[in-house]
């Protein structure tokens, strides 16, 4: 009885001050529909365009060049003007696609972004491949039916969030070089091999898609890295002079554990980062789905993981498994969204940062050390790139 009258009681206050918080919550909600309904129309209006890179067969070097081309896409940013076209238009900034997918066991790597930005993006990769073969290709995900899972195909795939602050670097490419076995002249383990080695293999009605979707953003983020490593420093334990209590410890008398993060978190911050979303689908006709292909693409992420850095690792919102209450039909609901995602790319919500040296280890043309045999290479030598390409 006693809690049924302090219930009303509390209804009926705040039914009191509807006048105050109504009108607040009616705004909101105007206001995100508003939002929502203006970025849809801008983004259905986008032309956008997918091109094909056939890389040369002799990409003897590591994925650095791969960086410099990812580095001058940074020259899409800046797509709102002003606050006008934002709230009123709809615009957001522009982004790109950066795509790995295997088909039928046919590897293939895909750029995609919006048709104004198609000389950029050519520039940039002749810039560091001039004897890449670039080609607009019609879009892969029209190929594969929209209402998975049905009675012929299948579907496992996740979005990827990190596991710790975006501060922290994952593994990238600099730490598969093996300075042990040859310290002179170290060798590059590309830790896209097995990835490669999978989807060479995939039989008729099999496909992996791997997009890494980017867009550049300001360098705010840098003073969440610089706080975090001033935090960092003030909670470190000196590993041999004590300190003054509260006095920020020399970087030299930290433990070498604590010297590789911060080292980790200064030196992701000094490269140019971009907002990013990865997600993957693995998809096939039932009678040919294997489920340890899945293991095999979560092994290509693991390779980016760090105990005392960051990682990737699936989403379980987005995850196509679920577990106890109406589990069949919330796969299926999870499964469908999965693949509406991957199909259109879109990417209205907050993403993570990605600076270039780890966009280029997710995605980069194979090294020659690797032996893909179906990765469509390009065979003989081209002519230059076209003349009147921008190269800035």
């Amino acid at each position: 009885m006693i809690v049924f009258v302090v219930l009303k009681t509390l209804f009926s206050f705040v039914f009191d001050i509807g006048w105050i918080w109504l009108p607040i919550v009616l705004a909101v909600a105007f206001f995100e529909t508003w939002m929502y309904y203006i970025r849809r129309v801008y983004w259905q209006g986008i032309d956008w365009k997918l091109l094909e890179i056939r890389p040369p067969r002799d990409v003897e070097r590591t994925p650095k060049i791969m960086e410099q081309v990812i580095a001058g896409f940074w020259g899409i940013f800046g797509t709102v003007a002003t606050k006008y076209h934002k709230y009123f238009k709809g615009v957001m900034q522009d982004y790109l696609s950066l795509e790995i997918v295997g088909i039928d066991g046919q590897i293939h790597f895909f750029i995609r972004g919006a048709a104004k930005f198609r000389n950029l993006i050519e520039s940039q990769v002749y810039s560091q491949y001039p004897q890449a073969e670039i080609k607009e290709a019609d879009d892969y995900v029209h190929n594969i039916p929209s209402d998975i899972p049905n009675k012929n195909w299948d579907i496992w795939g996740a979005r990827l969030k990190m596991s710790k602050s975006d501060v922290y670097p994952i593994r990238t490419y600099m730490q598969h070089i093996d300075i042990v076995s040859r310290p002179t002249s170290p060798p590059f383990i590309d830790p896209l091999a097995g990835l490669m080695e999978v989807m060479s293999k995939l039989k008729q009605g099999e496909q992996i898609w791997i997009q890494i979707i980017i867009r550049p953003v300001a360098d705010d983020w840098v003073k969440k890295s610089e706080k975090e490593v001033a935090s960092l420093m003030a909670k470190a334990k000196p590993s041999a002079v004590p300190t003054e209590a509260g006095a920020v410890v020399p970087l030299q008398m930290l433990s070498p554990g604590q010297r590789e993060t911060i080292s980790g978190i200064e030196m992701k911050a000094a490269k140019k980062g971009y907002e990013a979303k990865v997600q993957f689908g693995y998809m096939g006709r039932r009678e040919h789905f294997a489920m340890p292909n899945v293991g095999a693409i979560m092994g290509l992420f693991n390779q980016f993981a760090s105990l005392n850095a960051n990682g990737l690792r699936p989403d379980a919102v987005t995850t196509t498994k679920a577990n106890y209450l109406f589990a069949r039909q919330r796969k299926i609901f999870k499964q469908r969204r999965l693949i509406r995602l991957l199909k259109t790319r879109s990417f209205w919500e907050k993403g993570y940062i990605l600076n270039i040296e780890e966009l280029a280890s997710l995605f980069h043309f194979p090294t020659t050390s690797v032996k893909a045999p179906m990765t469509p290479w390009l065979e003989t030598k081209k002519a230059e790139p076209p003349m009147g390409l921008p190269t800035g």
